[in-house]
């Protein structure tokens, strides 16, 4: 199953925090223990994900449009394959390699890509150098046989060439490599908060309107309610959705 994109988990954390301001939601929360504190604390960690969000990626003046489209369809076709692969057999590996990495379009494919090469030309080394060792050599050879050999990646490190040899600035790398750790903590945390007190609201309230109010509960073409679950991906859902950066406090009863 796809992974929810911080976006749909975003909107996920925003519909929560909003159904809040219904006083029949707040008091069954408030029974398990939800105060302002935790009330104050979904509004900062959402606050902290819009903030840590990394910025536009512009691309230079004289940037070769053609490469970059290319380089752009090598990281929709190989990104796919080499997940899809890594994750059946080697889960571990896929971990490292896709750690907060996904498909990306305009200049930001260059980081991507880049960091997609870099990672996987490391699992391969001894185990004492940060690699894999034996599994990460395998690993390797099953991916060429998927398609993804040496002759494609050095195709991908031409269009990576090409691209960065161009007059005006270019992406600090090390800058983003910073924003996009503090980024993968601050969706980690919200993702964490969001979890915690979704499990007891799916426990605290039964009455299907609430329910539907939360996001717990969609409808059906057909006209039936149907469980969405944390972990469904929703295909209507938007990929960014940008939230305030705060929301009117709850009242929670005492």
């Amino acid at each position: 199953m796809a992974r929810l994109t911080i976006g749909q988990k975003a909107e996920r954390v925003l519909k929560l925090l909003i159904a809040l301001r219904n006083p029949r939601i707040a008091a069954a929360l408030s029974r398990h223990g939800f105060t302002n504190v935790d009330l104050d604390e979904g509004w900062t960690l959402l606050k902290n994900v819009t903030r840590t969000k990394l910025d536009v990626v512009e691309a230079p003046q004289n940037t070769d449009p053609d490469a970059l489209r290319a380089l752009d369809a090598w990281e929709n076709q190989w990104f796919v394959i080499a997940e899809a692969t890594l994750k059946r057999h080697a889960p571990k590996i896929d971990a490292q390699v896709f750690r907060n990495l996904s498909q990306t379009d305009g200049m930001a494919v260059i980081v991507s890509v880049g960091t997609f090469l870099e990672r996987l030309e490391a699992i391969d080394r001894p185990e004492w150098d940060g690699g894999f060792g034996q599994a990460g050599k395998e690993a390797r050879a099953l991916l060429a046989q998927r398609g993804l050999t040496e002759t494609v990646v050095d195709e991908a490190k031409a269009l990576l060439e090409k691209l960065r040899n161009v007059d005006g600035p270019m992406p600090d790398l090390e800058k983003i490599a910073a924003e996009d750790d503090s980024f993968e903590k601050a969706e980690a945390a919200l993702w964490a908060w969001y979890l915690e007190w979704s499990a007891i609201a799916r426990r605290a309230i039964t009455q299907r309107g609430l329910l539907r109010q939360l996001g717990f509960l969609r409808t059906t073409p057909s006209g039936k309610d149907v469980e969405v679950t944390d972990d469904e991906v929703q295909e209507d859902a938007p990929a960014v959705r940008t939230p305030p950066v705060r929301g009117d406090a709850v009242a929670i009863p005492a």
